[in-house]
């Protein structure tokens, strides 16, 4: 679909690095755990959609966007707590491939959304709102992990109501304070990228502070973590490099 020769070689690098980020989470569960669990019921369909959709703007915003985002605050969340060494190392080199292609989403939205008719930005910006809404109230619900309460012997129809006696959107703001929530990372990929409007505004203002987040500029939570990264893969990289100029100088 993508037009752009760059934007292609981009996207088939992305496939790669992707498959190369589940190789590596895949293994490090299994050492640990065994074998993974499938993926959520909402995300898999949000994944799907994105597929098979025709158009460029739900696979860009919904990937590079909405599930970059996802993940961006999803993994610098496991590097911030983990007291795994093993763990925090690998997101944090899973995320030094993530940072780019979250920004590869931001590259096209300066480029795409300033030029859009009013008609073409109300579509993406409603889209954008749906998919928000749908991971919000169902991404990490107790609905999605019923298969996990068996082994644990816990009743899936007592663990979601009481669940959703203790979840509403105030535990929902309090938790969206936080700079790693997945979820206000979502929020500030979409700001920044020009998509929210006074159209879908007061839907956000909701759960997190829209002025707020315009404040913090366009660094995302995450791209810290992502620099330190790519100066250590830097260092391992270029460090025969260096050996072989030494050697030929000699």
């Amino acid at each position: 679909m993508l037009k752009d020769q760059g934007a292609q070689e981009y996207a088939a690098n992305q496939t790669r690095e992707e498959a190369r980020h589940v190789t590596a989470f895949a293994k490090y569960i299994k050492a640990r755990w065994g074998r993974p669990v499938e993926c959520g019921p909402v995300l898999k369909d949000l994944l799907v959609e994105i597929i098979h959709a025709p158009e460029v703007y739900k696979k860009i915003i919904g990937m590079q966007m909405l599930v970059e985002g996802l993940a961006m605050g999803a993994f610098a969340t496991i590097f911030n707590e983990t007291n795994d060494p093993l763990a925090r190392k690998l997101t944090q080199l899973v995320m030094t491939d993530e940072a780019f292609h979250h920004k590869f989403g931001k590259i096209w939205a300066d480029r795409t959304i300033p030029h859009l008719t009013p008609a073409e930005h109300e579509t993406i910006e409603m889209w954008a709102a749906h998919c928000f809404q749908t991971l919000l109230f169902n991404l990490v619900a107790p609905t999605q992990n019923v298969s996990l309460y068996a082994e644990f012997g816990l009743d899936p129809d007592r663990v979601i109501a009481e669940m959703g006696e203790l979840v509403n959107d105030e535990t929902r703001r309090d938790e969206m304070k936080e700079a790693t929530n997945i979820f206000r990372v979502l929020v500030k990929t979409l700001v920044n990228a020009g998509i929210i409007t006074d159209r879908t505004k007061a839907f956000y203002a909701t759960y997190v502070d829209i002025d707020e987040l315009k404040g913090e500029g366009d660094k995302m939570v995450g791209d810290d973590i992502a620099e330190q990264g790519i100066k250590y893969l830097q260092e391992i990289n270029f460090k025969d490099r260096a050996k072989q100029v030494l050697i030929a100088a000699e």
